[in-house]
């Protein structure tokens, strides 16, 4: 379930008062969305009432010390029969720079096995600063709220949709600052200046910018984005998500919306033939772009054509497996 941040700890509470038996999890959002509309304020639920088996558990300290409760997760996974078309759906308070700690603790625990991680970091409106999980009836700040979620019935499978596309510049990554999230140069120049002369702006534009250019990460294939937050004073830009010292990257566009939807119905569907139901990540700066745009009703219709039921968060970023990103759709599809 997700909300407003004001209002999480009474629908949390709620909840918990009428279905005591139930695991129940959920975020603060930037927007609700789902197959049933969207809103601003309120509250958007998901219940799954039979085919699943489930346990949960809570990782603290997630801006410093998470590995500190890592037994949290070996005994939650401990309680599941088993792990096959498994997920481990997580929701992380944002604005610690906690995340990818706490994905390197997921790792530790669940590497070799075959469940797939996925999840959100917790949103609130613009300009706000908090942001909350929930888990059984409590809210918590500076926390990750987990539950590993058994399909006994079919598969479990993830997707992630990119609405950009790169271009032709290229880059490493040559004097970064990972706990800060900081990028100095691309091949030994100040970065800030090497985007502003490639997009024929001034430097003090760019920021303006940064929404519509993000940095991709490459990594065979793939393509994880992050996101320029802000412009610091020596020319340096801070992130969203980490980037890695000597870590190649490409500068994005934007790419067709249309296109890009069309391909993830077709994609899916190749994964999973008949879907029940999914859970969708979606970046707050995607969802601004694509209201900017006016299409986020037809991005909701395009993907309840696609998905069929689904519940969806609008949060400060986005984790795939052991990839924390920005300005992407996380899908998780149950058969």
């Amino acid at each position: 379930f997700y909300s407003n941040h004001e209002d999480l700890w009474y629908y949390a509470k709620k909840l918990r008062e009428i279905y005591p038996e139930a695991t129940s999890i959920g975020c603060s959002t930037y927007i609700n969305f789902s197959s049933e509309g969207y809103s601003d304020k309120g509250l958007s639920v998901m219940a799954i009432y039979s085919g699943v088996e489930c346990s949960c558990g809570l990782i603290y300290e997630i801006s410093r010390h998470p590995k500190n409760y890592i037994q949290h997760i070996r005994e939650a996974l401990k309680s599941l029969n088993s792990t096959d078309n498994t997920c481990c759906l997580e929701f992380t308070t944002s604005g610690s720079q906690g995340e990818e700690l706490v994905l390197d603790t997921f790792e530790e625990v669940l590497r070799g096995t075959n469940i797939k991680v996925a999840g959100s970091s917790a949103g609130s409106r613009e300009g706000e600063k908090i942001s909350l999980v929930a888990l059984n009836g409590d809210i918590y700040i500076n926390t990750c709220a987990f539950v590993f979620i058994h399909n006994l019935q079919g598969k479990v499978e993830l997707y992630r949709e990119n609405i950009f596309r790169p271009t032709s510049h290229l880059f490493t990554t040559t004097d970064v600052d990972c706990d800060e999230r900081l990028v100095y140069e691309l091949d030994n120049k100040p970065i800030a200046e090497v985007l502003s002369k490639i997009l024929n702006i001034d430097t003090k534009q760019l920021e303006e910018e940064l929404d519509y250019h993000p940095i991709g990460r490459l990594d065979g294939k793939d393509i994880f984005i992050s996101v320029g937050k802000n412009i610091l004073e020596d020319g340096s830009i801070k992130f969203y998500s980490r980037i890695y010292n000597q870590t190649k990257v490409v500068l994005l566009e934007m790419d067709s919306f249309e296109s890009v939807w069309d391909e993830t119905e077709i994609n899916i569907h190749k994964k999973i033939e008949k879907i029940s139901f999914s859970i969708a990540v979606n970046c707050f700066i995607r969802t601004n772009i694509i209201q900017q745009n006016n299409k986020f009703e037809e991005f909701i219709n395009k993907l309840k054509k696609s998905v069929g039921k689904f519940i969806g968060i609008s949060g400060f970023g986005e984790q795939i497996m052991y990839n924390h990103l920005n300005q992407s759709l996380v899908l998780i599809m149950f058969e």
